[in-house]
């Protein structure tokens, strides 16, 4: 009986420890797959990273979508200065605003005329820029030859296109100017007295 006993106990202490081993070793192998599965789902989550993170409006796709006459007068006024963002208001006037705000923001005019804060015109568009003076059209107007009241009779008749074309007539001892845009459909030829009034409303 003695010698059964001592041959029997280290059968049964190793059996108790390959069972905890291999237990320890089936928690690990769990813990393993768990730790693994959460990173895998951790990295799933995170988007692709991209160089690129300007967004589409910014000025500079706003400067290139501008028209031409606008484009020479931003860098004729203001050079290399750094812009913030530019604006289109009705009239239309651009307006360019700059990263140093200390500078008022630039109104220009569709032809490219730099505006005062009243929208009158500052500085006259280059005639070059303007369509019907490379037509050969000497009787046409630019937009800047405009009184102030008349001009901005007919932004708010037209808020959203541009001038086509601008001549002047007589009428009653009075200057009129006959103005047609670049939408005619939208927006038929206004007829303008000198003094602002509409002589005749376009019919649509």
């Amino acid at each position: 009986m003695l010698g059964y006993r001592l041959t029997d106990e280290p059968k049964r202490g190793y059996s108790f420890t390959a069972h905890m081993l291999r237990t320890w070793q089936l928690i690990g192998a769990v813990l393993t797959l768990w730790l693994v599965g959460c990173a895998r789902r951790q990295h799933a989550d995170v988007p692709p990273q991209t160089p690129y993170h300007y967004p589409l409006n910014s000025p500079g796709g706003k400067f290139t979508t501008l028209p031409p006459a606008v484009q020479n007068t931003i860098r004729a006024e203001m050079g290399a200065e750094p812009i913030r963002d530019i604006r289109k208001a009705p009239g239309p006037v651009y307006k360019v605003f700059y990263e140093n705000e200390r500078l008022p923001p630039l109104l220009i005019a569709p032809d490219g005329s730099v505006l005062n804060a009243d929208l009158s015109v500052a500085v006259p568009a280059a005639q070059e820029d303007i369509g019907p003076y490379a037509k050969g059209d000497a009787s046409a107007l630019k937009p800047g030859d405009l009184p102030p009241n008349v001009m901005k009779v007919a932004q708010e008749r037209a808020p959203n296109t541009e001038i086509a074309l601008i001549k002047k007539e007589k009428a009653g001892g009075r200057d009129v100017f006959v103005i047609s845009f670049k939408d005619p459909i939208q927006y038929p030829t206004l007829r303008i007295a000198d003094d602002g009034t509409v002589l005749s409303e376009p019919q649509k």
